[in-house]
Parts: C-alpha cells; structure tokens; sequence
C-alpha cells in the first residue's frame, strides 16, 4: 500500500491511501480489453435462415452448421426442428426439411406475432376440430355400452 500525507487548510493531517490491487486492476482491465478485440475478430454475426434470429458465433461453428445444412445457416433451436423433421418423415431430404421449417417460421412471423390474439383463436379453433374428428373416429370404432328398452336392467353391446 502507498500513502501519502497531506495537510488541508486547517492544518490538519489528511492521509491517503492507494491500494497496490487498484494498480493490478487497471492493468488487468487493459488486458481484458484487448482480448474483447481478439474475440471480436474471431466472432462473426450469424442469421438464421429460418427465424431470423442473429447470434456471434466463430466463423468455424458457421461453417461447420452451413456444411450440414445445406450451405445455410440455422440456429440451434431450428436446427433441432429439422433433425426432428428428418427423424419423422425419412424420406424428405435436408434441403426440404430445412425449407419447409423455414416457411412455417415466415407463416408464423407474418400472421401470429402481428396479430396473437387472432392467431389463439385460430388454434383454438383447429383444436376443437381435431377433438371432434377424434371423436368421431373413436365413436364409429368402439363399442357403445347402452340399456336396453326392456324393464329388465341389462346392457346391450351394439356395434354401429
């Protein structure tokens, strides 16, 4: 630790002191800033081709991404999208899963974040039709347990 005295106006002693660590801090932060410079010059801004979304990655990840995708670069949530895709539909290729998932984000993009509460109703629309038709589909398959006309309590099994 260094100090210095000082005397103020009054006449009185005034001590200050400095920390050796303030030293040691400017030092380490000028050290820090020029591996912030290095790091940007390693970093490069990706996009992804499917939600936009932008992310510093090193142009080495970049490449490795683009190269299995087919020269585009996705994200990682899109790219778990499209393995998903593939995974599901066999017989689709990279190409297309990544373009249909691209599309399905620019749907999304243009219609429920400009209008959400529109694009509730919808889904909520669509999951009552799929509800029915399950309905339906259920209903004509499965055997129906009715009661008979009869006073007699019994239940019938009829197949419609």
């Amino acid at each position: 630790m260094n100090s210095s005295i000082d005397k103020d106006m009054s006449g009185l002693l005034l001590r200050k002191t400095v920390s050796d660590v303030t030293g040691e801090m400017n030092k380490l932060g000028k050290e820090l800033e020029t591996n912030v410079e290095l790091d940007d010059e390693l970093l490069q801004a990706a996009e992804c081709e499917c939600c936009g979304l932008k992310e510093e990655c090193t142009k080495e990840y970049i490449t490795n991404i683009r190269n299995s995708h087919s020269g585009k670069w996705v994200c990682g949530l899109c790219s778990e999208v499209v393995k998903e895709r593939l995974k599901h539909e066999p017989i689709i290729t990279i190409e297309e899963a990544v373009s249909t998932h691209r599309n399905f984000c620019q749907e999304f993009n243009s219609t429920t974040r400009l209008n959400p509460k529109l694009s509730l109703a919808c889904a909520m629309r669509n999951i009552a039709k799929k509800s029915g038709e399950k309905r339906r589909n259920n209903s004509s398959s499965s055997k129906m347990i009715t009661r008979s006309s009869s006073c007699v309590p019994r239940i019938d099994y009829n197949m419609k």
